[in-house]
């Protein structure tokens, strides 16, 4: 065969199994006709990759890997999002996946041949020539059949078993800052390879670490609650949790696409902790704040509670930020902190709804690609905020009126704290959060 017969074919095996995998895809989705998705379909789709690879592959880009959006040439998506659609079908990875679709293809054409060494006879004797014939070739199935279970089981574990490893902070809580140490702990002294387990912290800042040694330190900035995930080859197999409290309302400030610092926001001794603090931008500057940029204000209060996450109501008179340099939405987001997840809304003015989202336990939602009119609402006259949430069922209300309503599954267990934030400087008073029976 030549080098270019070769390589054809290879591509054409290629598309072929980026086309089965794209069918396991649509069946685990619910949906097994791809070819009648609409734009809504690509973007859940996403979504539900993002939770469960922790890989975002955008809607353009499934609409390609399915056909849906036409190319020049066909399109063959990179390794790290073949390895992400493998794993959202029950793979290690694309690897993984040919191998067990290749292993698989290989006995199927000897089931046919099988099929093929048994016609019917015209008399119910067989001579024993054709005796030896079939069984030669039965036991050249078996033998075949043999290989191929052997390959399975070598194969198919490997993506179902975790290493036998699980991830452990060893100063889990503290106040901020805070340099949080990881460490790797093996199971029944099983030998690690570092290099295949990589964390990623949660803090907002983007990327993982990858293990040089069985420890691992992270310099925690905020106040909060993270659930740093640990990796093992681009798989999630653990999680762990650090809590970083405040003694009463604490505020900091940040400036937009400045990773490097925070800005604390010293507080008279004076004021009662208990009582959101009124800033001023003299506090901001005097923090080192260039409030000609566009910055953002946290007021965090982190204190564990016996309030369940699941029935509560939070109550505030809200009033964000005015029109200023780099401030033109105002606003604010709401955080509150679980003992597994959490709940944030954002909200904003009205021409501003693109920004907003919400997030309530494991259901997530961006104005990016939803239609968020309900959390649009221009707060900087100040405005009484509401939010109930009973048995899972989340309600706003805004100046007395419903303006939104939702529902989660998964329940984050009792309040650990709050958390707002103000794009430039807003404020908020008569804050009160409690148990609903």
């Amino acid at each position: 065969m030549s080098k270019n017969n070769f390589g054809q074919d290879k591509i054409g095996n290629d598309f072929r199994l980026l086309e089965l995998c794209c069918q396991e895809v649509a069946s685990k989705f619910g949906k097994t006709k791809s070819e009648l998705w609409k734009n809504s379909d690509y973007v859940q789709l996403s979504a539900q990759l993002r939770r469960e690879t922790k890989v975002l592959i955008s809607e353009n880009t499934l609409k390609r890997i399915f056909g849906k959006l036409k190319t020049t040439e066909r399109y063959y998506p990179q390794k790290a999002t073949r390895d992400a659609l493998a794993a959202f079908v029950g793979f290690r990875d694309w690897q993984e996946f040919e191998k067990v679709q290749n292993a698989k293809e290989t006995f199927e054409p000897l089931e046919v041949a099988d099929n093929r060494i048994a016609p019917e006879t015209k008399t119910n004797e067989i001579s024993p020539s054709k005796k030896t014939g079939v069984n030669r070739l039965f036991i050249f199935a078996c033998l075949v059949a043999l290989v191929l279970l052997t390959a399975v089981w070598t194969w198919w574990p490997r993506s179902e078993k975790n290493p036998a490893v699980y991830l452990k902070c060893l100063n889990p809580e503290g106040h901020t800052p805070h340099s949080a140490i990881f460490k790797l702990i093996p199971k029944d002294d099983a030998h690690l390879r570092l290099s295949d387990y990589e964390i990623e912290f949660k803090d907002g800042k983007r990327g993982r670490s990858r293990f040089s040694d069985s420890t691992l330190t992270h310099y925690y900035e905020l106040p909060g609650v993270y659930f740093p995930i640990l990796y093992y080859k681009n798989r999630i197999i653990d999680t762990a949790r650090v809590f970083l409290a405040t003694d009463g309302w604490e505020a900091t400030a940040q400036i937009q696409y400045d990773t490097t610092r925070v800005y604390p926001i010293l507080l008279p001794k004076s004021i009662n902790r208990q009582i959101p603090p009124n800033l001023s931008i003299h506090q901001i500057l005097t923090a080192g704040v260039d409030t000609v940029r566009t910055f953002f204000t946290h007021y965090a209060n982190m204190q564990p509670t016996a309030i369940s996450g699941d029935n509560m109501m939070l109550e505030a008179f809200i009033t964000t930020s005015k029109e200023r340099p780099g401030v033109r939405c105002s606003q604010v987001d709401i955080t509150l902190y679980g003992e597994k997840d959490r709940h944030e809304l954002s909200l904003m003015k009205p021409e501003c709804t693109a920004w907003s989202s919400y997030k309530f336990s494991e259901k997530y939602k961006s104005g990016k690609s939803e239609d968020l009119r309900a959390l649009g609402h221009n707060l900087s006259n100040g405005g009484h905020i509401k939010l109930t949430i009973i048995n899972k069922v989340v309600t706003l209300y805004i100046e007395g009126q419903k303006v939104f309503q939702t529902h989660y599954e998964n329940s984050i267990g009792n309040i650990l704290g709050a958390n707002l934030m103000f794009s430039g400087i807003g404020k908020f008073s008569n804050f009160k959060m409690e148990s609903l029976p």
